[in-house]
């Protein structure tokens, strides 16, 4: 069912040929609303119209005032230029960050300098983000320098005590891709995020190794009594003016589509991050429509359609201007950073499945084009194959525009392909150097295969479509039964406790099942779609999903079997019964609380918080960052409400799916979110 498709793809797309869409997109600074964005986007469009696609700059407000579903606008922002200089002690009077000479040395949406330009003290903080980190210390009128949360650390040191802007010298790090220490003369991607009526500010960011510089110098003229003192210029402007995508589309026959995705926005170059994406989109997007064209394909019964987007903004955006095409939109795809070369970047090249909340017959699909298109390597027999690059296949992320298609209020499946972790992530070093052809290529030709098909999919394809679905749902549901297994026989070897510890987790072993299961028979369901009307198709559904259900009781009782033959071999004899749990207090609380949605689309907090008090902000803040591992949790945990579920019904499934759980971030959680408007509290 792929190998035709493929086959004729290979022939025709160049890696070559999107590592130079790459080049051009990357040499624009590309801020959300800006005109490098503006730009980058009308050369996309003109590509692609160069190359016979229908093609276009969709164009939305950029202001304070619009909002697309639950995410809040800003401003257009532009720089002409910007400078911070050394100017005290003299003999060490040097330049710290220039704009002509790289666009990150600028904290982005800075707002001009105060009269033009500006001479200010430079006071030295860690973090910042305390009021502990401000004690005996007087920041007003002055530049901080820091390496906290540069959000926060605007609140604390210039809304609350005065400062007049921030010199950031942090860097980010993903061990063991990218130590500390790693890019010590790298420039960390930092930006302001405003939402309309914060006190003004700028900032500036300095390399790890010159900020230490920096902070040894602040701090030895403080000995003598001395200020350091530096010169800060930045031209910028803020006004009322547009966002744009770059769309273009390949028509079909029928009023339905598949959506190819890709963010366009980040700083210059921002090559992989993600120029890279867009170049594989534009390459995947030029290639469909030259071979349909020529006959080599034939037209599909889906229209495709191409969206360059400013990162999340421009997919709510698009989503929310075009709300009745949404249920038209069979499935997407989300390509973000995937050039890298890997010998340089390090990690592998990822396909990320949709939420379990948004299950779909996409996984499989995307997993089976995988598997054709990575097996580039045989063995010297030539009786196996295998990939010759890093690779693999992972739960949902989020992170990018697909966490936005895959939410249950949209409801377009949709994965993503990503190489992750990338040593160059969101710093100056993300250049032209680190990206290759090759991988561009191979992402190129999955993407249009994955995009051609669910385009040009009808019952025939829907038969081998829902096997492929079924027999991957079942080798997961071995798999995890595998690892469960594995995981609870070790741990009951070890714990004194061993009959009550395996009881409670022969009754996880039965949600688990139930709950792996269920998803695989809601994915079956979703071929359905490609399949139409024919009048054959709805016998096999039932049959496959018939059958998926028997092997979840057949797996299961395995899985119960091996519990009880341990449990003799340690003289327990069965049945293995769990506890008789008591519900906590937290757990009532939980039960009583039943959340619905305000908005569709997920939540993003970044400008609603501005509608809690300073002191709710400060409760916010330290709770993300005492439950810092559970952020995605609550990401998940918005796609599992739906107005009937409780928090405690809600946190269960999340459990299910990642097999953590934080009730009690939860619920404070989703406390802040009734504040800010986010969600309605049932109680």
């Amino acid at each position: 069912m792929l190998k035709h498709v493929i086959s004729a793809l290979s022939k025709e797309i160049s890696g070559e040929s999107a590592l130079n869409f790459v080049s051009e997109i990357s040499r624009h600074h590309r801020i959300q609303a800006s005109p490098g964005l503006r730009a980058a986007a009308e050369y996309a469009a003109e590509t692609l119209s160069g190359f016979g696609l229908e093609a276009q700059v969709l164009r939305y407000p950029a202001n304070y005032e619009a909002q697309f579903w639950g995410e809040r606008m800003f401003e257009e922002w532009s720089c002409r230029d910007a400078e911070l200089r050394l100017t005290e002690p003299a003999e060490d009077a040097q330049v710290l960050a220039r704009w002509s000479d790289t666009k990150f040395g600028l904290v982005q949406r800075s707002h001009p300098t105060p009269g033009g330009c500006c001479d200010a003290e430079v006071v030295v903080l860690e973090k910042g983000e305390e009021d502990a980190d401000y004690e005996g210390v007087d920041v007003s009128g002055k530049i901080v320098v820091t390496n906290g949360d540069v959000a926060r650390v605007y609140e604390m040191a210039v809304e609350r005590r005065g400062a007049l802007g921030i010199i950031y010298d942090g860097m980010r790090t993903f061990p063991p891709i990218r130590r500390e220490g790693d890019l010590d003369d790298a420039l960390q991607y930092t930006s302001f995020w405003w939402t309309g009526g914060e006190k003004p500010c700028f900032g500036f960011v300095l390399s790890p190794r010159r900020g230490r510089w920096l902070r040894r110098l602040v701090e030895e003229r403080r000995k003598k009594g001395e200020p350091v003192k530096v010169w800060a210029k930045v031209d910028s402007r803020f006004r009322k003016g547009t966002i744009e995508d770059a769309a273009a589309t390949i028509r079909g026959t029928t009023d339905e589509e598949v959506v190819v995705v890709a963010h366009i926005c980040h700083p210059q170059p921002s090559a992989n991050d993600n120029a890279s994406g867009c170049g594989a989109a534009m390459e995947a997007a030029r290639a469909l429509h030259r071979l349909i064209a020529r006959g080599d394909l034939p037209r599909p019964r889906r229209t495709i359609r191409l969206t360059l987007v400013p990162e999340m903004t421009g997919t709510y955006t698009w989503l929310a201007g075009n709300e009745d095409r949404i249920p038209k939109i069979v499935a997407a795809i989300n390509l973000d950073m995937v050039g890298e070369n890997q010998n340089l970047c390090g990690g592998p090249l990822i396909a990320e499945r949709t939420p379990e909340a948004t299950p779909s017959f996409v996984n499989a699909l995307i997993e089976a084009i995988y598997d054709e298109v990575k097996a580039d390597g045989k063995n010297l027999a030539g009786t196996a194959t295998y990939a010759l690059f890093k690779h693999a296949v992972s739960p949902f992320s989020g992170g990018s525009d697909h966490y936005i298609y895959s939410d249950p209020t949209v409801g377009i499946p949709c994965p993503m392909f990503i190489q992750w972790p990338d040593k160059f992530y969101h710093t100056s070093w993300d250049t032209i150097d680190k990206v290759d052809p090759e991988m561009l290529r191979k992402v190129a030709l999955m993407t249009a295969t994955y995009a051609y098909f669910v385009a040009n999919a009808g019952a025939e394809e829907a038969v081998w479509l829902a096997t492929e679905v079924s027999s991957r749902a079942k080798e997961d549901l071995v798999e995890s039964n595998r690892r469960f297994v594995a995981e609870k026989l070790d741990a009951a070897k070890q714990d004194e406790k061993l009959r009550e510890q395996m009881g409670e987790s022969l009754l996880e072993l039965r949600k688990k099942v139930e709950h792996n299961a269920g998803r695989g028979m809601e994915a079956i369901g979703t071929v359905g779609r490609l399949a139409g009307d024919d009048p054959n198709y709805t016998a096999i559904e039932k049959r496959l999903i018939a059958d998926l259900r028997s092997t979840a009781v057949k797996e299961r009782k395995l899985v119960e079997q091996a519990f009880h033959d341990f449990a003799r071999t340690k003289g327990i004899s069965p049945p293995l019964r769990p506890r008789k749990k008591r519900i906590t207090k937290l757990e009532k609380e939980a039960s009583s609380i039943v959340p619905s949605r305000a908005y569709r689309g997920p939540i993003s907090t970044r400008s609603w918080a501005r509608k809690l008090s300073p002191e709710e902000r400060d409760d916010l803040w330290r709770l993300g960052k005492e439950h810092k591992e559970s952020e995605v949790l609550g990401e998940l945990a918005v796609y599992w409400t739906d107005g009937t579920r409780s928090l405690l019904e809600i946190d269960e499934l999340v459990r299910l799916e990642t097999g953590k759980s934080d009730l009690e971030y939860l619920v404070k959680y989703y406390g802040f979110l009734e504040k800010m408007g986010l969600v309605k509290l049932k109680r």
